[in-house]
């Protein structure tokens, strides 16, 4: 993958010269299509601002917009927040009439993704569980634990004391998350747990399976955000995606070295060689959303098939 580094301008340049490309930015413009790239810059090296002229230059070509009225480019970032920052540059810089939003986050993205795949097998459309609701349900199953005496057996130094605070509710959510990211199932973590001697892994396994049934309970088609980019993955890798998405020939990503490793491997699915072709004229999958990969309850990606 080739790599751009791009260097400082002088204080005194002023907005006008920042428009202007220099050599490394020109490397970036020009890149063929098809190809991958990493921009690497310091903060005010013009990351941002080369970033929004290769989408305003792409959407410019004849082809920027495909026949059935799709833009070809779509920008990435991982904030809500920079998402719509970005939309405002790009809205400035684009010189054409560009159907749907320039810039989203990668977990908007992905709802479209899921949507669109529960479409197509009949089921209701997903509802995005938020982190306050998750920490509100293992918050209640951990309380529970305690006035009942049940829940996982936890290992002594994560006492009740412990489980009480709510930085290890954080942390078990993130473990939680990224378990999911990298496709390691509640049987897993329990056979990784015997494996090395960590009995903490067994407890986290034990605990997922009573958070997810709780979580069935409350809100029978809710994910969070890393089954719901989880699912949008085994999506565009099965080609269920819509119109819009299958229409995209090159996505750029803000601020890249935000994004955790569930988000990477989406990109990785869509960069994949015709993992965007449009659906419309195969049968949709007869395997229901909520199971799409054949693993657990949630249907996310089995060790070793993610993309890298």
């Amino acid at each position: 993958m080739p790599r751009t580094t791009l260097t400082t301008l002088p204080e005194d340049v002023g907005v006008a010269r920042a428009l202007v490309a220099d050599p490394a930015q020109d490397a970036v413009l020009t890149l063929p299509d098809a190809r991958h790239a990493a921009v690497i810059g310091a903060p005010g090296t013009g990351k941002t601002t080369t970033l929004t002229r290769l989408v305003a230059e792409r959407l410019a070509r004849p082809d920027g917009i495909s026949p059935d009225g799709h833009a070809a480019v779509l920008a990435l970032t991982s904030a809500r927040t920079a998402a719509t920052a970005l939309r405002d540059r790009l809205a400035a810089a684009v010189d054409r009439v560009v159907p749907g939003a320039l810039a989203r986050t990668v977990n908007s993205l992905a709802f479209q993704v899921v949507a669109h795949a529960a479409a197509l097998q009949g089921q209701e459309a997903p509802t995005l569980l938020t982190g306050g609701e998750q920490d509100r349900i293992i918050a209640d199953l951990l309380d529970g634990h305690e006035i009942d005496g049940g829940g996982p057996a936890w290992p002594a130094p994560i006492t009740a004391v412990v489980r009480e605070r709510a930085g290890f509710r954080t942390a078990l959510r993130d473990v939680m998350m990224r378990a999911v990211a990298a496709g390691v199932e509640p049987d897993d973590m329990r056979e990784l747990a015997d494996e090395r001697g960590r009995p903490e892994w067994r407890a986290v396994g034990d605990f997922v399976d009573e958070y997810r049934a709780s979580v069935t309970a409350f809100r029978g088609s809710s994910l969070d955000s890393a089954e719901l980019v989880a699912f949008a993955t085994a999506a565009v890798l099965r080609h269920e995606v819509p119109a819009s998405v299958a229409a995209l020939r090159l996505v750029v990503v803000d601020d890249t070295q935000e994004l955790v490793e569930g988000e990477i491997a989406l990109l990785g699915a869509l960069a994949r060689p015709a993992a965007r072709r449009d659906d419309r004229r195969r049968p949709a999958s007869r395997r229901p959303w909520r199971s799409a990969s054949g693993r657990g309850r949630r249907g996310t990606p089995a060790r070793g098939s993610r993309s890298r």
